[in-house]
C-alpha cells in the first residue's frame, strides 16, 4: 500500500520472552511432493483459479526489544489460459523496510507434474517505483495452459506501521484463503472484516496470541460500473491495540493518539519559515479582507505558485524550503498551506479522510490504515480546501473524499479529535444547463447555437482540464456530433478562482453548422434530433450484478433544445423523445430521466431532465439504475422527420 506520510512507531516496548528474530511458523512449508488439484468443469473453462492464499503476520521481539516483523505469503494459481500465465508467472514485492527474505521459493508444475522450480537469475529488483520504494520481482518459468504456479516466502522486516491490511479478493475465484496473526501474548491486535470475510476468532497460549480465519470459495469481483471496486473487495484490516506489558488499557493508535501525531507533523516549528510567511502574506494584502477572502486568497496563491512533486526529502516538506524552490510533495503542500493558515490567525480543522473509491472510513474501527489523506475544514462558513488538487477550491470536499467519514480535529495542544460524516452536495450544486437551438435554411442547411453552464464539480473539471488542453472545449462541444462544423466557441469565466464556492459558472456559447445531422429522404428530411445533446453511454451488463451502486457525485442535467420548422413542413417522430423512467426509493424517485415536448406556432421545443440526487444505491435496483442511465442513449437515438405539408 502507498503511503503518503511515515506513521511513528509509537509502542512502549518492554522486554518479553524474547523469541531473538525466531518465530514460530518457521517450519511452515508447501508440499514437498505437489499433486495437481482437481477443478469442475465450469472452474476449467476460467482464464485462472487461485487454489490456495495463506498469509501469516508474525510479530516477535529482537534481542534489544524492537518489534520485527515475519510475513509469509503461500499462494497456489492454477492458468487455464494463455493471458492467466501472463498475468501470474510474475510476482512483485514491495522491498520497503524489508531487510530480507527468510524463505523465497517459487515453482510451475505441468499438467503431466514437470516441476520448473525457480531460477535465481530471474530475481530482478526496481530501485525506486515513484512513492512505492523498491520493489523485488521474480519470474517463474514453465507455466503452460493447466499448469499449477506456486510461490512461497517469508520475509523479514522492521515494523515501522503495527497495522493494515490484507485483501484477498481479486477478479479470479480464490478456493481458500487463511489469515493468521501472530504476536507476542502481551501484544493485542484487533481486526475487522469486510465484505464477507469471516471474523478472526483468537486464541491466547503462554508466549503468542493468534488471531486467524478462513474463508472459501471467495468468489471473483469483476470490474463494474459505477461502483467502488477496491473498497468492496473482500478483505481485513489490523490494528495494534494494546501492550498490556505496558500501560495496561491505553488503546494504542487511537484517534486522539493519531490526531497528536498528525498535528505535530504538520505544524512547522522553524522561525525561519515563520519570518517568510510574514513577507508573504504582507504581499498578498490580506489584512482588510474578509475571512473567507484570505482563506481563498491564500489557496490560490500555494495553488498558482506551488508544483506538486512525487519525491520525497526535506526540501519537498519543509515550508522554507517550499517557498524558496516552489515546489514540494504532497505532504509539504499540506504543511505550506496549514503554516499559512496559523499565520494569517484563521481558525480550522484538519481532517483525515479516505478516498471512498479505495477504502471506505470505518467509524467503528480505530484504524490508521484510512488516514491517507488531509483536508482542511473551515467550521465557521462549513467548507473545504485541499491543498494538494489543482482543481478543486474552497467549498466542497472532493467528491472523492465526501459521503465518507473523517476523523476532524484542531492543530495545538488540545486536538479535540472527532469523527464526523463528510457530506456531500446535493445534485443542485453541480448542473449542467444546455441551452440548444436550430434553424434551417431554405436547402435545409441546419445551424445550431448552444449554450452551456457547468457548476459544481464538474465546472471544476472541465474548467481545470481546459486551463491545460486548448482543444478541449471544441471537442467537447463536437462531441456525437458526427460531421458537424464548429462556427465560433467563446468559453466564458475560464479562472480555475472560480472553482470555489460563490464562483461564476464555467460557460460556453457555441455556433455550429450541423447539416450533418439532416438527412434527405424523398420530399421529406430526416433530422438527429438526439445527436444533440451530444455522445451519452449505454450501460450492458452480462453477468448478475455483483457491487451495489456508487456514483461520482450528485448531479443534474437541465437540457431544452428549441427548433424552428421551416414554413410549410410538419414534424413526425416527437412521442419518441417522451421518456420517463426512474429509480424509487420508498416511493421517490431519487434518479431519473424525463423528456417531453411543447409547440408554439412553428416551434417545437423539448426539455430533458436527467438527475442523480442519490449516488448509493443497493443493487438490487440495478435495472432501474440502468434504464435511467440508458434513457439519455435512447434519447441520443431519436430522429424527427419533417415533411412537406399536403395542400
Amino acid at each position: 500500500m502507498s503511503r503518503k506520510i511515515i506513521f511513528p512507531l509509537i509502542l512502549l516496548f518492554v522486554s518479553f520472552t524474547a523469541m531473538a528474530q525466531k518465530y514460530t511458523h518457521q517450519d511452515y512449508d508447501w508440499a514437498e511432493t505437489p499433486v495437481l488439484h482437481e477443478l469442475s468443469e465450469d472452474e476449467m473453462k476460467k482464464s485462472a483459479v487461485q487454489l490456495k492464499d495463506v498469509r501469516i503476520l508474525e510479530f516477535v521481539y529482537s534481542d534489544l526489544g524492537d518489534l520485527i516483523l515475519f510475513e509469509t505469503k503461500h499462494k497456489v494459481v492454477k492458468v487455464n489460459q494463455d493471458k492467466a500465465i501472463e498475468a501470474h508467472n510474475k510476482v512483485f514485492v514491495s522491498m520497503r523496510d524489508v531487510e530480507d527474505f527468510t524463505v523465497l521459493k517459487a515453482r510451475a508444475i505441468s499438467p503431466e507434474g514437470k516441476i520448473t522450480e525457480l531460477n535465481r537469475d530471474n530475481i530482478k529488483e526496481l530501485k525506486d517505483v515513484e512513492t512505492y520504494g523498491a520493489f523485488k520481482i521474480f519470474a517463474i518459468e514453465g507455466a503452460e495452459i493447466g499448469s499449477e504456479i506456486e510461490y512461497l516466502y517469508t520475509t523479514k522486516q522492521s515494523v515501522r506501521e503495527p497495522f493494515g491490511r490484507i485483501t484477498f479478493q481479486s477478479d479470479i475465484d480464490v478456493k481458500e484463503a487463511m489469515l493468521k496473526i501472530i504476536s507476542p501474548s502481551n501484544l493485542v491486535f484487533e481486526t475487522q472484516s469486510y465484505n464477507g470475510f469471516p471474523k478472526m476468532t483468537e486464541t491466547e497460549g503462554e508466549e503468542t496470541r493468534i488471531l486467524q480465519a478462513t474463508a472459501k470459495d471467495i468468489p471473483a469481483l469483476l470490474e463494474e460500473d459505477y461502483a467502488t471496486y477496491q473498497s468492496n473487495l473482500m478483505k481485513v484490516d489490523y490494528k495494534l491495540s494494546y501492550n498490556n506489558a505496558g500501560l495496561k488499557k491505553k488503546e494504542l493508535y487511537s484517534w486522539a493518539e493519531a490526531a497528536q501525531y498528525f498535528g505535530s507533523i504538520l505544524k512547522d516549528e522553524s522561525e525561519v519559515a515563520a519570518d517568510m510567511l510574514k513577507k508573504e502574506l504582507k504581499a498578498l494584502k490580506i489584512k482588510k479582507m474578509s475571512e473567507e477572502e484570505k482563506i481563498k486568497t491564500i489557496e490560490n496563491y500555494v495553488k498558482d505558485n506551488f508544483s506538486l512533486e512525487m519525491s520525497a526529502g526535506a526540501e519537498y516538506a519543509q515550508v522554507e524550503k517550499i517557498l524558496v524552490n516552489k515546489f514540494a510533495s504532497e505532504f509539504g503542500l499540506n504543511r505550506l498551506f496549514a503554516a499559512f493558515l496559523q499565520a494569517a490567525e484563521i481558525d480550522f480543522e484538519v481532517v483525515l479522510t479516505s478516498n471512498r473509491f479505495q477504502s471506505r472510513f470505518d467509524k467503528d474501527f480505530t484504524s490508521w490504515t484510512n488516514l491517507t489523506d488531509i483536508i482542511f475544514y473551515f467550521p465557521k462558513y462549513d467548507s473545504y480546501v485541499t491543498a494538494p488538487m489543482i482543481q478543486y477550491r474552497y467549498g466542497y470536499a472532493p467528491y472523492q473524499m465526501a459521503e465518507n467519514y473523517g476523523l476532524f480535529f484542531k492543530l495545538g495542544e488540545n486536538p479535540s479529535p472527532e469523527v464526523r460524516f463528510i457530506s456531500m452536495p446535493g445534485a443542485d450544486k453541480s448542473v449542467n444547463k444546455i441551452d440548444a437551438h436550430i434553424t434551417f435554411d431554405n436547402d435545409f442547411n441546419a445551424k445550431m447555437n448552444v449554450f452551456n453552464a457547468w457548476t459544481g464539480y464538474r465546472a471544476s473539471e472541465f474548467r481545470t482540464i481546459h486551463k491545460y488542453d486548448e482543444k478541449f472545449m471544441e471537442n467537447r462541444v463536437l462531441a456525437g456530433l458526427e460531421g458537424a462544423k464548429m462556427l465560433n466557441l467563446a468559453v466564458k469565466n475560464e479562472d480555475l478562482a472560480d472553482n470555489a464556492k460563490g464562483g461564476k459558472n464555467f460557460e460556453s456559447d457555441t455556433e455550429l453548422d450541423v447539416s450533418s445531422l439532416v438527412e434527405k429522404a424523398g420530399k421529406s428530411y430526416l433530422f438527429r434530433l438526439g445527436e444533440v445533446i451530444g455522445s451519452q453511454v449505454e450501460l450492458y451488463q452480462e453477468h448478475e450484478r455483483q457491487n451495489n451502486i456508487e456514483m461520482q457525485y450528485p448531479t443534474y442535467y437541465d437540457r431544452t433544445i428549441s427548433i424552428e420548422i421551416p414554413e410549410g413542413y410538419t414534424v413526425e417522430g416527437l412521442e419518441d423523445a417522451k421518456i420517463h423512467n426512474y429509480v424509487e426509493i420508498d416511493g421517490e424517485k431519487v434518479n431519473g430521466f424525463e423528456s417531453d415536448y411543447t409547440i408554439e406556432g412553428n416551434t417545437v421545443t423539448i426539455h430533458a431532465d436527467e438527475f442523480y440526487h442519490t449516488i448509493s444505491l443497493p443493487k438490487e435496483t440495478y435495472e432501474d439504475f440502468r434504464k435511467v442511465i440508458n434513457a439519455a442513449a435512447d434519447f441520443n437515438k431519436v430522429v424527427l422527420v419533417l415533411e412537406k405539408k399536403v395542400d
